[in-house]
């Protein structure tokens, strides 16, 4: 069993876009049948992207498939989130390519910090990175949550 079967996206890489602005994603995050399979990428508030892969996408469409068309605050959030969205698949050699709208919103123009989300993974620039993982956190440390998931 892959990882991608586990559910599990854990580590950190670091991968420079080619000239053509595609990236390669980790060989570990990759399975069989990239080539159909589609991924969701969305600007993140904290300000990297977020990819989300097949099995989150028909989680994401089932869960936005019930909303009200009356709901309208609902309605104009995911038209937000969707607007700048990208949809992708992964190609033969790994790689993906994003909008440029994607990267100029987060930052990204070379090099690209991949870190596992457990069911989904973010892409980042460098500084921005290293900014958000050193920033103090005014709800608490990793102790804390840690100590709230029983771990």
């Amino acid at each position: 069993m892959n990882l991608f079967e586990q559910g599990l996206y854990a580590g950190e890489f670091r991968h420079n876009l080619d000239a053509k602005k595609r990236l390669t994603v980790p060989s570990k995050w990759r399975f069989d049948g990239d080539e159909k399979a589609l991924y969701l990428a969305f600007r993140n508030p904290c300000g990297c992207v977020t990819v989300y892969p097949p099995a989150m996408v028909e989680q994401l469409k089932a869960k936005l498939s019930s909303l009200k068309l009356g709901d309208q605050k609902a309605q104009r959030a995911v038209m937000k989130l969707f607007s700048g969205a990208d949809q992708f698949t992964i190609d033969k050699n790994g790689r993906v390519n994003l909008s440029e709208r994607l990267y100029q919103q987060t930052g990204i123009s070379k090099e690209v910090v991949l870190v596992g989300g457990v069911d989904k993974f973010h892409l980042w620039e460098p500084e921005r990175y290293e900014a958000y993982i050193s920033a103090e956190d005014d709800e608490g440390d990793l102790s804390d949550v840690l100590n709230e998931l029983g771990l």
